[in-house]
C-alpha cells in the first residue's frame, strides 16, 4: 500500500510537469503569435487577445515562486531563529495562499491563451 509520502512525491512530480507545459504553451503562443503578427497573417487584434492571457500567466507563475520563495525564506528564518529542524506549512498563510492562486491561473490563462490561438487560426486559415 502507498504512503502519504508516496503521495506527495507524485504530486510534486505532477505539478512539475504542469509548470513545464504551461511555460511551454505559453512559450508556443507567444512565438506564433508573434510570428504570424510579424508576417501580417494577424493583426494586433488578433495577436493581443493572445498576448495578455500569455503574459499575464508567465506572471502568475513568477507570482507563485516568488510567494513560496518568501514563505520558505520565513520558514527557515524561524526554524533557525528557535532551533529547530522540522516544520509545517501554515496553510492559512497569505503566502500558502497565494502560491495556491497563482498555479491555479497561470493554468487557465494557459489554456485560454492556448484556445484563442486554435480558434484565431482556425477562423483565419479554414
Amino acid at each position: 500500500m502507498a504512503k502519504k509520502a508516496d503521495l506527495l512525491s507524485e504530486l510534486d512530480w505532477i505539478t512539475n510537469k504542469i509548470s513545464s507545459l504551461v511555460w511551454t504553451l505559453n512559450v508556443g503562443a507567444l512565438g506564433t503569435t508573434w510570428s504570424l503578427l510579424i508576417a501580417s497573417r494577424f493583426t494586433f487584434r488578433n495577436a493581443i487577445w493572445i498576448f495578455v492571457p500569455s503574459i499575464l500567466s508567465i506572471l502568475c507563475e513568477m507570482g507563485q515562486y516568488l510567494s513560496g520563495y518568501r514563505l520558505a525564506n520565513r520558514l527557515l528564518r524561524e526554524m533557525e531563529r528557535e532551533n529547530r529542524t522540522e516544520f509545517e506549512y501554515p496553510t492559512g498563510d497569505p503566502l500558502y495562499k497565494a502560491r495556491d492562486f497563482f498555479f491555479v491561473w497561470k493554468i487557465v490563462l494557459a489554456i485560454v491563451a492556448g484556445v484563442i490561438l486554435l480558434i484565431t487560426l482556425f477562423l483565419k486559415f479554414a
